[in-house]
């Protein structure tokens, strides 16, 4: 199925089709014996097929028989459940167009079942912003590990290892020296040229992987990239990456290099946890501090949306925990070609006194 990608939250909010949609946004608690997530799709759907009384007799026949499939489609479901799925159904009398993503997320959405003319596409949206799949690099002076980590999911991609031929620094049994300083000098001298030598190698490696990342980020959409190791590592590796496009973040400097899979989870969690919210933070401090000094800012639902009307929005910044209620403002963001970030946490507490609306202004 996937990971539900911004392009694919704009395709679902252009669809319209004739009858309908029915959007299923499903959380399901690991822990859950009792089938609670089962019991919140039966009462959502139940809701659904209450909406058919207000439709003529054909478009109510096909309502009830389209949550009737997505109930089937539920009732077979094993233990081995993903945390969360987003589904959007056209409302047809028989199986017609219909996307399903599985996520290791639970979905922010208050609605199980929702049916309406058009996808509920705002809390999609939070999903993507939340769980897009993001590149990992393990750094240190002589090997490079690359993988690919989202929320509950972790995949090496990559290994890379400088090769290096050292010269030989055992002591030898030889001749007699004449001059015993001038030959320790020269032994020295080697070896710094050595040391200077193998220094350029491992410049040169870090960088060499940093070009050889950049395309295969490229290829799997990461809109970041976390780079664990020393300061000068990092560096190096993000000198050698030639995109722009890709954040490079500096994710600590902990020692993962050797470290399995099985306990690269956490920290590489904890630390997409931290940078995220920071960022979060400071977009939204930059919207409202826009906002106050009048300038290229809007906050609140009214003057975000006056703006959206005049396209004038450049990035719409809602609390992921609203998204239910801000459904048209991202339609028209989307509709505009405006970025949309949905935040959580201290970044979410901050938009409160603006009803968890904010906006980045073009002009």
């Amino acid at each position: 199925m996937g990971w539900p990608t911004f392009e694919d939250a704009r395709s679902l909010a252009e669809w319209r089709p004739p009858l309908g949609v029915v959007s299923v946004y499903l959380r399901h608690d690991p822990g859950d014996r009792g089938g609670a997530s089962r019991t919140r799709l039966h009462n959502g759907l139940a809701a659904v097929r209450e909406r058919a009384g207000e439709l003529d007799h054909e478009a109510a026949k096909a309502l009830r028989a389209t949550a009737e499939r997505i109930a089937e489609r539920f009732e077979n479901h094993g233990r081995d459940l993903p945390r969360g799925e987003a589904g959007f159904v056209e409302v047809a009398a028989e199986p017609a167009a219909e996307r399903w993503w599985s996520t290791h997320l639970a979905p922010s959405s208050a609605a199980t079942a929702s049916f309406a003319q058009r996808p509920l596409v705002a809390p999609l949206l939070c999903l993507v912003e939340r769980g897009t799949p993001r590149g990992v690099a393990l750094a240190s002076a002589e090997r490079v590990r690359l993988l690919e980590w989202a929320p509950g999911h972790l995949e090496e991609l990559h290994r890379w290892e400088l090769s290096v031929f050292s010269g030989d620094w055992r002591e030898r049994k030889a001749p007699r020296v004449a001059d015993p300083a001038r030959a320790q000098a020269v032994s020295a001298a080697g070896r710094d040229q050595y040391d200077q030598r193998l220094d350029d190698s491992r410049h040169r490696f870090l960088g060499e992987c940093g070009r050889l990342a950049a395309p295969l980020a490229s290829q799997r959409n990461w809109r970041q990239l976390l780079v664990f190791g020393v300061a000068e590592h990092a560096r190096d590796l993000r000198h050698g990456i030639p995109s722009s496009a890709l954040a490079v973040e500096d994710a600590g400097e902990a020692d993962l290099i050797s470290e399995p899979a099985a306990k690269l989870e956490q920290p590489i969690g904890a630390a997409a946890e931290r940078l995220d919210a920071a960022r979060d933070r400071e977009l939204v401090e930059r919207a409202l501090e826009q906002t106050r000094g009048g300038m290229r800012g809007a906050a609140g639902p009214q003057e975000t949306e006056a703006a959206l009307g005049e396209a004038r929005v450049e990035r719409l910044v809602l609390d992921a925990a609203r998204a239910d209620g801000s459904e048209e403002l991202v339609r028209s963001a989307i509709a505009s070609g405006a970025a949309v970030s949905a935040v959580a946490g201290e970044a979410a507490e901050l938009l409160a006194s603006v009803d968890g609306i904010a906006a980045l202004l073009r002009y």
